[in-house]
């Protein structure tokens, strides 16, 4: 899997920006603030369809023009093809097109056509924040590898927001409980699907993070779980029904799953320090890009955004060891200091200044 070529228009602090980043390891040297991230989220962009930082898209449109553009040329499987995705603003909303070879298409039939694995220092937060953000961990992985995922997760969204509205309309009178039938087998149907999906990638995972956080991290132990519904999940909405209705919303299902992260037996978000959580997330990451390769049979191109911060020398050595062995890399970082000398002499080097960048040497 290979990025190409890039081209932004008016993204973010992006006015123009023509790059053709180099197979290997490509290293971005910048001061904070100057769009290395930008960068990095417009080439997830390319394989998720929509941004994994930003809610609202609006904030992806830059200064100088009503509508942003993101431009690539990808490799998958020696075959090439043209990625693109346009934000128009209309009003107080932008809205997005997508486009392959120069076809327009649905959001979900862009996943999978580009794959990537990305790290940002925000993704500190599977370890230490709540729930949400492992689930998205997972769904950001699953809808580039699992066929039919996207689908079933844009299906399950629309069920929990129909079914949320109809328990609160018969909780109010104006609706009979039989109006919840279709809505509960769908939830079961595609729940199911979501829940199965999730399930066997942490598994698939869990062997390979703890590898992968033993040869960081000098043999501290990584213990990863999957918490999801209860195994009869159509018995579980059916009981939940008085306690859904109390609440207006759907209590049971794959929206509530987690991801448990020990370290050394220990809840990582409780006792690990940064060092140690840090660690933790870039493990689960180099896991992702591994059941990627397995599952599609190339490497996804890794994206790691300042990852190299709060690491000791020993973490930073074993840490770039694993990125640099094979695949396409883009790494940042706020000087050039950490990295040992052969590797910046195999990798291309770029300079990142407000939203203009330049190769060295």
């Amino acid at each position: 899997m290979l990025l190409r070529s890039l081209r932004l228009r008016n993204h973010r602090n992006y006015a123009e920006l023509d790059l053709t980043p180099g197979p290997g390891v490509n290293v971005f040297i910048g001061a904070n603030g100057q769009g290395k991230t930008n960068l990095l989220e417009a080439v997830a962009m390319l394989a998720l369809s929509t941004s994994p930082r930003s809610r609202r898209e609006l904030e992806l449109i830059g200064p100088v023009a009503q509508m942003s553009r993101i431009e690539a040329e990808v490799e998958s499987a020696g075959l090439k093809a043209e990625l693109a995705i346009s934000l128009n603003l209309e009003g107080e909303r932008a809205r997005r097109v997508i486009e392959v070879n120069g076809v327009r298409r649905r959001a979900f039939d862009l996943p999978g056509r580009f794959r990537v694995t990305l790290f940002w220092p925000d993704d500190l937060g599977l370890v230490k924040a709540g729930p949400e953000l492992r689930r998205r961990f997972l769904n950001q992985m699953l809808v580039q590898v699992e066929p039919g995922y996207a689908r079933a997760l844009a299906g399950l969204k629309r069920v929990l927001e129909q079914r949320n509205s109809l328990l609160k309309q018969i909780s109010a009178g104006e609706q009979s409980g039989d109006v919840l039938e279709p809505w509960n087998i769908e939830l079961i149907r595609l729940g199911g699907e979501v829940v199965a999906a999730r399930s066997a990638a942490v598994r698939e995972l869990e062997p390979d993070a703890a590898t992968y956080h033993a040869e960081i991290a000098g043999g501290e132990r990584l213990k990863i779980s999957y918490l999801g519904p209860p195994d009869n999940l159509a018995e579980a909405v059916h009981n939940s029904l008085t306690e859904d209705l109390r609440r207006g919303s759907t209590t049971v299902g794959p929206h509530h799953d987690d991801v448990r992260i020990l370290l050394g037996g220990q809840e990582a978000r409780a006792y690990g320090s940064q060092g140690q959580q840090r660690t933790a997330v870039v493990s689960l990451k180099l896991a992702e890009a591994a059941l990627v390769a397995r599952r599609t049979g190339e490497r996804p191109v890794l994206l790691l955004d300042d990852v190299l911060s709060e690491l000791d020398g020993e973490r930073r050595a074993a840490l770039l060891r694993q990125v640099a062995g094979e695949g396409q890399v883009i790494i940042t970082s706020v000087e050039a200091g950490p990295f040992p000398p052969e590797l910046i002499a195999n990798s291309m080097v770029w300079t990142v200044i407000q939203g203009r960048i330049q190769a060295c040497g």
